[in-house]
């Protein structure tokens, strides 16, 4: 089959000699040479003919053998394996050069993404182990315990919610739906949702100066409102979390900053500069065994995608502050 196929590539070269070696012997006959002659030098052409399709066949296939079994990703370039003198071939080697130097780095890529996603899976299944396991305890010791069990289901939930946020994230473009929203229906609906964790944790909420519509998309700020409520109520001992807003406009710019600051423990400042790289937890994650340091990274990810901007002020024992900016161009 290989040699079917070899002489399918060759084709135009042996019709070719062959043309010339009937056409050679067909002039000698012409011109008066014996037929014995004539027949002669055409055998000696179709038997060098032979030799050359025997070499060139053998030199072929060790090559096709070759690149049969060559594995782009785990060898050497294709140039040291098989150097070619056709200047046509070697344009084709770096075009393959290339396409497999991109492929690696796919490759790679790819890798490290899974890398991650396993590395996320890992921590997420831990984290949701906990909530689940303590609702079994509570139905088997004390079934009565409704609270601590609706708590319970509350973490759950909002775990599920972190790990569908992780999901959507690679199509999150298609997924958004940009208006204008006030930040208070934004941000009362975050509230309500986490006010049976400001109640267990006896924190006061106050809500100022919320009457500003942001062009936004609605669901996915409020993802990120609530996954920095739930930092704030869970690094709050005692206190309050007050969420407000200012607005300013300058040379048909209007940037409008929404504030979420709670009186806290705080974050350390060598802390602040990685607080929003993945899986990162700081201080505070070590003193916290169940801390994931995906929220903030979440929020990140999600605020930049939106094209607004998000930083972070702390004071250790003090408390922290949440900025986000909202930057919208009023000559559009």
């Amino acid at each position: 089959m290989i040699f079917v196929n070899y002489l399918k590539g060759r084709l135009k070269y042996i019709v070719i000699i062959l043309f010339c070696s009937f056409i050679n012997a067909g002039v000698l006959f012409i011109y008066g040479c014996h037929v014995e002659p004539v027949v002669y030098a055409l055998v000696i052409y179709l038997f060098f003919l032979s030799i050359w399709i025997a070499v060139d066949f053998y030199f072929q296939r060790k090559k096709h053998r070759q690149l049969a079994y060559y594995n782009p990703l785990n060898e050497a370039p294709i140039s040291n394996l098989i150097r070619e003198k056709d200047f046509i071939c070697r344009d084709y080697q770096n075009i393959i050069e290339k396409l497999t130097k991109e492929l690696r780095k796919e490759c790679n890529l790819q890798t490290v993404n899974q890398q991650e996603v396993s590395d996320f899976y890992t921590l997420w299944v831990h984290q949701i182990k906990t909530p689940i396991s303590a609702l079994w305890l509570l139905l088997q010791t004390d079934p009565d315990k409704v609270s601590q069990m609706k708590s319970e289901l509350f973490k759950i939930d909002r775990y599920v919610d972190i790990i569908l946020g992780y999901l959507r994230m690679e199509n999150i473009n298609q997924d958004l739906c940009l208006k204008h929203y006030t930040l208070e229906s934004i941000v009362k609906q975050s509230v309500k949702k986490y006010a049976p964790l400001f109640i267990k944790s006896h924190l006061g909420v106050k809500l100022e100066q919320l009457d500003c519509l942001v062009l936004t998309d609605e669901k996915w700020m409020v993802f990120v409102i609530e996954q920095l409520l739930s930092n704030a109520i869970k690094y709050t001992p005692a206190g309050e979390i007050g969420i407000f807003a200012d607005r300013q406009e300058l040379d048909g710019i209007r940037r409008t900053r929404l504030f979420i600051q709670d009186t806290g423990i705080g974050i350390y400042p060598e802390d602040l500069p990685r607080i929003f790289e993945r899986s990162f937890t700081g201080y505070n994650g070590r003193m916290d065994k169940k801390a994931s340091g995906l929220g903030l990274y979440l929020c990140d990810m999600v605020l930049k995608q939106l094209g607004h901007s998000i930083s972070i002020d702390s004071v250790p024992k003090e408390g922290t502050t949440v900025t986000i900016v909202f930057t919208e161009n009023l000559n559009y």
